[in-house]
């Protein structure tokens, strides 16, 4: 097979991986919500971000609310596995919080979806 055609089966074959196209949809869609939030977002611009059209969007995630609570549990999901690494169990409790709540404020400072919260 040439490199031409190589290349092209490569990209269809992407083109068509469920799992990576819900992925860009979600990459999108966090992007669009941290920047207008959800009444400003728009389905339109997140399909056109993540290379999708709105009926693949609405296959995978049903509305823009459950597209919405997707990013949320995606973003829930990714502080709650970075707070996993603090350790905190060898920690006062005391010591526990005050380390736990630093890293809450650290973490919604530099997120890139904190203004979704």
């Amino acid at each position: 097979m040439s490199s031409v055609n190589a290349s092209i089966g490569k990209t269809s074959q992407a083109k068509r991986d469920p799992e990576a196209a819900r992925q860009r949809i979600l990459a999108a869609a966090l992007a669009e919500f941290s920047e207008k939030g959800l009444g400003g977002a728009r389905v339109d611009v997140i399909a056109k971000r993540a290379g999708a059209n709105k009926r693949m969007l609405y296959h995978y995630f049903g509305n823009k609310d459950d597209l919405f609570l997707a990013v949320l549990e995606l973003a829930y999901g990714e502080i709650r596995d970075a707070e996993r690494a603090l350790n905190l169990d060898d920690l006062s409790p005391v010591e526990g919080m005050r380390k736990l709540v630093a890293f809450t404020f650290d973490y919604f400072v530099t997120a890139p979806y904190s203004s979704i919260f």
